[in-house]
């Protein structure tokens, strides 16, 4: 907790440069060119890169089960290339919707070194198992522009988030199959900042930064996100980008599921690249 809120300290000195910047560059450029470049709805579709780390616990109605690392423990794939998709509509003057789809899905075979309960069932040491788990992310963003200037805009956001986990675990032991599943979704709200601008005619420049937290009766939910983008318009409405982009969700315990009980904490950064068209 205290390195999300370090982090988010750092983020405000960066945001209030990043809109000095914007400012300079911007008008920089429109005193040599008046066109305006406002376009009303951004495409995008890419491949990210991410480096993954997820811990989990599966709780059953007797008891806390044993948590786990899946990329130490269970030997998953900790680096993937993950289709991602993403949409900006241009509401009004200073207000924009952002809709954000990705999903990662990974699966071993592996040999348990320790006994595991997992959810209702115990996977002993020495038996042989199949994991798959997979995540689901669906992103909603109301953004509105304090400031609001040609070929730049600044201000807070307002988003939802849905994050679906879904984890299926089979062991063979004495030629019988033991199996346990999971699947829970996580709702969130976040506010953040935002920013972007045109540093050239044809060079597209982005940030932003999210956050949520909730604790109540022993429910406790964190998610930051931050991503960072530079794209490039080689033709007049189509270009090519890259970035970073950071996501950390910490969900213990989910109000209104009935199926879930326990712990997950799953986090993932890395570079991407994007084709993006603007009409």
């Amino acid at each position: 907790m205290k390195k999300i809120k370090d982090y988010l300290r750092g983020a405000v000195p960066l945001f209030c440069c990043l809109l000095f910047g914007l400012d300079s560059l911007a008008q920089s450029y429109l005193s040599t060119d008046s066109e305006l470049i406002v376009p009303r709805v951004y495409v995008s579709t890419g491949i990210s890169f991410p480096e993954i780390t997820t811990t989990m616990r599966v709780d059953s109605k007797s008891g806390l089960g044993t948590e786990i690392g899946l990329e130490n423990d269970f030997k998953l794939n900790n680096k993937l290339s993950v289709f991602q998709l993403e949409a900006m509509v241009r509401l009004k003057e200073k207000s924009q919707i952002v809709f954000g789809y990705t999903n990662l899905n990974r699966g071993n075979s592996f040999q348990f070194e320790q006994d595991v309960n997992f959810g209702d069932t115990t996977f002993y040491a020495g038996a042989s198992a199949d994991l798959n788990f997979d995540v689901y992310y669906y992103a909603l963003t109301w953004r509105y522009s304090f400031f609001d200037k040609p070929n730049w805009n600044a201000g807070l956001s307002l988003g939802a988030r849905v994050v679906q986990f879904k984890a299926n675990l089979e062991a063979d032991v004495n030629a019988r199959t033991y199996s346990q599943g999971m699947s829970v979704a996580a709702p969130a709200i976040l506010i953040g900042v935002h920013a972007g601008g045109y540093l050239t005619p044809r060079l597209l420049g982005r940030y932003s930064l999210e956050y949520f937290q909730v604790s109540f009766s022993g429910v406790d939910i964190n998610i930051l996100e931050t991503d960072v983008s530079l794209q490039y318009f080689f033709l007049e409405n189509l270009s090519i980008g890259g970035g970073y982009a950071t996501n950390t969700y910490k969900v213990n315990e989910v109000p209104l599921s009935d199926n879930f009980s326990g712990k997950v904490l799953f986090a993932f950064s890395g570079f991407n690249q994007f084709l993006s068209a603007r009409f």
